[in-house]
């Protein structure tokens, strides 16, 4: 097909492509206004190992200070992995409701460290239950973290939260307009695939080549159409 017929294909069917963007565009502004807004409450932690036993030698180019950081950073990469454990959401459901499976809980939390910084971000649908559900997870680090982390043991290793919980919307006006347009987008291409679908059955000639296809003749001259 010449690159021509297609733009003439999308000029008799300009209806199709323009009422499904609009259509889909419409149904995701009204999910996305009228759906539940999601918010997060997100605290850091501080991680902490304490000095490199005094009576243990250390190898070359090696420095009890920098054992330390390294521990810590690691101490901090098993937290975070904990936090994303079957035990320890058990342990967070049991302090907001324990009919509450695991897994809705697991899905609301995400960890990510920065250095020795553990940022624990929460999500849930309103903010008193994302403050509430990020407190339980702070409560259970302080009370059950030597259960999971023999480091946590001693006054040597610490899990400290360093900030309150912050709360605000997780669906921000950027992040909802971005979403609207690439729903935007994405019924422009279905707009267009339709288009090319409606032509393609649609059995009437539409101009001279279609004439010429179907008789197996020339055509010698065409009937201009008045608009007036």
């Amino acid at each position: 097909m010449d690159p021509r017929e297609y733009l003439l294909v999308l000029r008799r069917r300009w209806r199709v492509i323009v009422l499904l963007t609009v259509v889909t565009f419409g149904v995701a502004a009204f999910l996305s206004l009228r759906g539940g807004r999601a918010y997060e409450a997100t605290t850091r932690i501080a991680v902490s190992v304490g000095g490199y036993p005094s009576g243990d030698p250390l190898p070359y180019g090696y420095t009890r200070e920098r054992e330390s950081w390294l521990a810590a950073e690691y101490l901090a990469d098993d937290l975070g992995e904990i936090i994303r454990s079957d035990a320890f959401i058990r342990d967070v459901r049991a302090r907001l409701d324990p009919t509450t499976s695991t897994g809705v809980v697991r899905e609301v939390i995400r960890a990510k460290k920065t250095h020795r910084i553990l940022e624990v971000t929460v999500q849930a649908g309103s903010p008193e239950a994302a403050e509430r559900t990020s407190a339980a997870l702070i409560d259970v680090i302080r009370a059950e973290g030597p259960k999971y982390l023999a480091q946590l043991q001693t006054a040597e290793g610490r899990a400290v939260p360093i900030d309150d919980p912050r709360v605000r919307p997780a669906t921000t006006t950027g992040s909802l307009a971005g979403d609207l347009g690439l729903r935007a987008i994405l019924g422009l291409i279905v707009g267009v695939f339709f288009a090319f679908v409606v032509d393609y059955f649609d059995s009437r000639m539409k101009n001279t080549e279609d004439v010429q296809r179907a008789l197996g003749l020339s055509v010698l001259a065409t009937i201009p159409v008045d608009h007036r």
